[in-house]
């Protein structure tokens, strides 16, 4: 069976979180309840458990990805399953967010969606060069990535600007600082 692993909704105003260490591998047997990989969120950081079992087919997003709630990260199944077509969920969970930036979790709770970060990256830029409200929280930037703007006294908004359609790096930061 397949087990699609989504990015929880694990407080009322969690909005995405960032993909810290994969603590499994494409390949590796996953048993229920397993620690997948480390969420890491503005409030909190926490291992992701496994919602199934069996092999990790396929890692969707690497880490330090940053990805919405609702987005697919990874596929558990058996291997003579066939892969479901994530990548298209993934873009409609990145498409509603990016449509209902203030909607509640019934945009965003989508149970099966996915598309790699570097898919989402490329094709889907930060919410914040669109001038929505409340830009500081829409712009897609790693911890250290914003860690660096605050300590550099840059709006990471600027860099996202400088940077558009992008997953924002601490390397970005430093680039834009240039």
């Amino acid at each position: 069976m397949i087990t699609r692993i989504v990015i929880p909704q694990a407080f009322e105003n969690m909005e995405e979180a960032t993909i810290g260490t994969w603590l499994k591998s494409e390949g590796d047997t996953v048993q229920k309840d397993d620690p997948l990989c480390e969420l890491i969120t503005e409030k909190t950081t926490f291992d992701l458990p496994a919602e199934g079992a069996g092999i990790l087919r396929r890692i969707v997003s690497p880490e330090k990805s940053i990805v919405p709630v609702g987005f697919v990260i990874g596929i558990i199944g058996d291997p003579e399953e066939e892969l479901p077509d994530v990548d298209t969920e993934n873009a409609a969970v990145s498409q509603n967010k990016k449509q209902a930036p203030d909607a509640g979790t019934e945009t965003l709770s989508v149970p099966s969606v996915a598309v790699p970060a570097s898919t989402t990256a490329a094709s889907a830029p930060p919410a914040a060069t669109s001038g929505a409200s409340g830009a500081g929280s829409r712009v897609r930037a790693t911890p250290a990535a914003r860690r660096a703007a605050r300590e550099r006294e840059v709006a990471i908004e600027d860099v996202a600007a400088a940077f558009p359609g992008k997953v924002l790096s601490e390397e970005d930061v430093a680039k834009f600082v240039q």
